[in-house]
């Protein structure tokens, strides 16, 4: 599920931040090897230039964003400025691991992801995507091998391709 504000025109957005991901799964470092993917792919992708992690994570808390990483937006305003970026990604991940339905587990991952303009606060684009990977009987046997690392990568450049095409 994704939307797209169709009023914005995304060539003025050079840089940007991906700000600490809210972290709701079991796996306590789901946030940052999300973030991780998420900024790689966006280089990868050659569109924008993305702010290091560090420098983000460092302003974001002089700026006075709490423990929740949640950014508001005064927050994205002043962070935007010294950080020199026309939009932050936020999300967060609600599930990265091993899910178990009626005796059957499997892979699952689920993250959701919104394009922020920081002096506006309007949201440019938003995608929530989530999948499930192959039983552990199928990747006993070899029908499918899905890593949750794997699985993580599927998911966000399925999102990131509701942004770009």
């Amino acid at each position: 599920m994704s939307y797209i504000n169709s009023s914005v025109e995304f060539s003025y957005i050079r840089r940007v931040a991906v700000a600490p991901i809210i972290n709701l799964a079991n796996d306590k470092f789901a946030g940052e090897k999300v973030m991780n993917v998420v900024a790689t792919e966006i280089l990868r992708r050659d569109v924008f230039d993305v702010v290091e992690f560090g420098e983000v994570s460092k302003v974001l808390k002089e700026e006075g964003m709490k423990q929740d990483n949640l950014i508001g937006k005064q927050l994205a305003a002043r962070a935007g400025k010294r950080l020199n970026i026309e939009a932050i990604l936020i999300g967060s991940v609600m599930q990265y691991g091993i899910s178990n339905i009626a005796g059957s587990s499997f892979p699952e991952v689920s993250i959701s992801l919104k394009l922020v303009d920081v002096n506006s606060y309007t949201i440019l684009w938003e995608a929530t995507h989530s999948i499930k990977g192959a039983n552990i009987l199928d990747q006993l046997f070899g029908i499918r091998k899905d890593s949750i690392e794997d699985l993580c990568k599927e998911v966000v450049e399925e999102m990131i391709d509701t942004l770009f095409d």
